[in-house]
């Protein structure tokens, strides 16, 4: 019984976004979280207790949308603050 898995990768590293591996040195490099988001409160205590939370340089939150019957023009979502 069970099941024999296939692993499709295109690089060398498995893991894609949020991946480690060691450098020569022996070192390990981790890509970590390309993006986070206010609302994780775990990471948010993370960084006030490191006392970096004022280090933080957020973007604007917002989505940005290609218009189907407008090709090669876009359209906004504008999130509320808050």
């Amino acid at each position: 019984g069970g099941h024999e898995p296939v692993v499709l990768e295109a690089r060398d590293i498995l893991g894609g976004k949020v991946s480690a591996w060691q450098d020569e040195d022996g070192d390990w490099i981790e890509t970590g979280l390309h993006i986070f988001f206010g609302a994780y409160p775990n990471m948010m205590n993370l960084f006030e207790e490191l006392d970096i939370e004022d280090r933080l340089q957020w973007k604007t939150h917002k989505m940005i949308f290609a218009m189907q019957e407008l090709p090669g023009e876009f359209t906004t979502f504008d999130f509320v603050e808050g």
